[in-house]
């Protein structure tokens, strides 16, 4: 499918690439990846996102060529592209407000992604699910059209791979993380800088939110579940962005006999975003499915419209039954 996707690049000038909502490492990463493979090839691209940069990617972007949160005046002008590369996602409903522009736009559609999917949304679609990370697709693309690996397109690629696979923990059995890593390292990537830029940057706020949750983490199952929840007015009173919420989950899962973690952060829209985590043994990405979401086995999220109590009840309950 490269070769089809390639002819795309090759035929057309103006590209927007674009992730699902409320980015995270990997779709930042490969999106930047893929814009700067196409500035190198002199093409005019740009990166369009529904929700804002979590403080912990911003630094990849140091120039600011990220347009995030879109406003109606940007997305108003998505239609106006040859092309439309969508990256860590593949389906519409996961664009948020950019899923109606995108979709009606008569530009040309081009996935890229590693999720699970029930149907193609385009033909031209590289979806490869034993993928541990989309960013390692972008690589194999930005290979596979000879374009040149710029600094900062590797330390993207990487910071994607890194985050997703979380820290590695949960790469694929075969070797194409690490490999892909490695080349990138011989690219110029300095990965205890990766680390620093990504872990070590916390903001106040951010930690004083953390804090917040943490000190009434809650258990169900036995014990074997446990689940936090941030309430707008923890964010609000501690001065953090929603966005800061972004890997809250994962210290669930540093916790002994603990099989699944979730997180509810309750939305300003009135609904409630959810984010879940497994041990390897244990499937949680049919509890996301059947909210409306998805994601992989052992790290998935969906979005619940209703209140926050709700929302805990009813997906408590069905981690419970996963079991």
């Amino acid at each position: 499918m490269w070769d089809e996707i390639k002819a795309a690049i090759a035929s057309n000038q103006s590209f927007v690439i674009s992730s699902h909502v409320n980015p995270d490492g990997d779709s930042v990463g490969s999106a930047l990846g893929v814009y700067e493979c196409l500035k190198t090839l002199g093409k005019d691209a740009v990166v369009v996102m529904n929700d804002a940069i979590p403080d912990a990617y911003t630094w990849l972007d140091p120039d600011g060529d990220i347009i995030a949160p879109a406003s109606e005046a940007d997305i108003a002008r998505l239609g106006d592209m040859d092309v439309a590369v969508i990256v860590d996602a593949n389906g519409w409903d996961r664009l948020g407000r950019l899923r109606k522009p995108l979709e009606e736009s008569p530009a040309v559609k081009v996935v890229i992604d590693h999720h699970p999917y029930s149907e193609l949304i385009t033909p031209l679609s590289v979806i490869e699910t034993n993928a541990s990370s989309t960013a390692e697709l972008v690589y194999d693309l930005i290979d596979s059209l000879g374009a040149p690996l710029s600094s900062r397109a590797a330390d993207a690629l990487y910071t994607g791979i890194l985050t997703d696979t979380v820290s590695f923990r949960f790469a694929r059995s075969a070797p194409c993380a690490h490999v892909i890593a490695a080349k990138l390292l011989s690219a110029g990537v300095d990965p205890s800088r990766v680390y620093d830029q990504v872990y070590n940057r916390n903001t106040g706020a951010r930690t004083r939110l953390m804090g917040r949750a943490l000190s009434d983490i809650q258990f169900t199952g036995c014990g074997r579940v446990a689940w936090l929840t941030v309430t707008r007015s923890m964010i609000e009173e501690t001065g953090a962005l929603s966005s800061d919420t972004s890997g809250f989950v994962d210290v669930t899962m540093t916790i002994a006999g603990i099989r699944i973690g979730i997180i509810f952060v309750e939305s300003r829209d009135g609904t409630v975003q959810i984010s879940l985590r497994s041990r390897p043994d244990t499937d949680i990405n049919q509890v996301a499915v059947d909210l409306g979401g998805g994601g992989h086995r052992n790290a998935a999220g969906a979005v619940y419209s209703g209140t926050l109590e709700q929302a805990v009840r009813t997906v408590t309950a069905a981690a419970v039954t996963a079991l």
